[in-house]
């Protein structure tokens, strides 16, 4: 008897106790959602604003000054039968590629090699340095060296008159010129995540695996690279997005010239807006550009996910 007459005493005793505590939990989770709110926000109108209003210009000619004439996909017509868009689409593939092995491979193999070394950091700050500079303070760094009063003119002196010219002003050499700055400029930031990373691993994997008398290659394709893959994917999209939307280097270096050949996406995304005052055929570049990464971005995130 007195089992039964108490149990229903201690359930209703319970209740508004838990009630309490789920409701002071509640209110918990909106405050939280309250701070991040205005900013949230604030992000989300201006970024949608703008998507919406750059797809409403590129179905528009407009000069910046006289009323907008709709012309519905006649600017992205335009853009794909225009050969200096295509050739600004050749160059953005090969800044694509040529970022996406050199920025991830080279950093991942100086990580390798450093990361047990005694001067792991004293490295680490060496390649970190240019990430400091600007991509612009670097552009004009670059510029000056090969212009023909500086590597150029050396070369000359010591016996090879032929190199002594604008490399900048040929043709794609200036482009790979310019990867190779680029990745000199952002090579140290990868560096210093695969190191954080190699050094953040569990190591018991890897002793399991020394002990059953894997080599060094097979150690670190099949075990060591598997236990950072969330860090390589991290590096591969930043590497991939930037390599997209590269821009003020090549400004300072070449403006996209000679003729514009060596123009890339975010380039000719620039001047049809801002030089030719086309901004309606700007806006569609911006479009391809930005679903292009969308959709790249997408697939690899996805795929991550997935395999998580």
């Amino acid at each position: 008897m007195n089992n039964t007459a108490s149990a229903p005493r201690l359930r209703l005793d319970n209740v508004p106790v838990a009630d309490s505590h789920i409701h002071k939990k509640r209110w918990t989770v909106i405050r939280d959602y309250m701070y991040i709110a205005p900013a949230v926000i604030l992000v989300a109108v201006f970024f949608i604003s703008s998507i919406l209003y750059t797809l409403m210009l590129s179905f528009n000619n407009w000069d910046g000054v006289n009323k907008m004439e709709f012309c519905r996909i006649d600017n992205y017509l335009a853009l794909f039968g225009d050969s200096n868009f295509m050739i600004s689409v050749g160059n953005t593939l090969i800044w694509v590629v040529s970022s996406l092995v050199i920025s991830v491979l080279l950093p991942l193999l100086l990580a390798i090699m450093i990361t047990k070394s005694s001067f792991a950091k004293l490295f680490t700050n060496f390649f970190y340095f240019p990430t400091a500079i600007s991509a612009t303070v670097s552009g004009v760094i670059m510029a000056t060296l090969l212009s023909t009063y500086g590597i150029p003119y050396l070369l000359g002196q010591l016996g090879h008159p032929e190199m002594v010219k604008d490399w900048l002003a040929v043709p794609y050499v200036n482009t790979f010129v310019m990867i190779l700055t680029g990745i000199w400029q952002g090579i140290g930031l990868n560096l210093v995540l695969y190191v954080a990373a190699f050094r953040n691993v569990d190591l018991s994997p890897i002793e399991a695996a020394m002990i059953d008398g894997v080599g060094p290659v097979k150690l670190y394709t099949k075990v060591v690279l598997p236990l950072i893959r969330p860090t390589i994917i991290v590096i591969l999209l930043m590497s991939l997005v930037n390599s997209f939307k590269v821009f003020d280097g090549i400004w300072v270096m070449t403006k996209g010239g000679p003729y514009r050949s060596s123009e890339t996406l975010a380039l000719t995304m620039y001047e049809e807006s801002f030089i030719y005052n086309r901004y309606g055929r700007g806006a569609a570049v911006a479009i391809v550009l930005t679903v292009v990464i969308l959709i790249v971005s997408y697939f690899n995130l996805r795929n991550t996910f997935r395999e998580e």
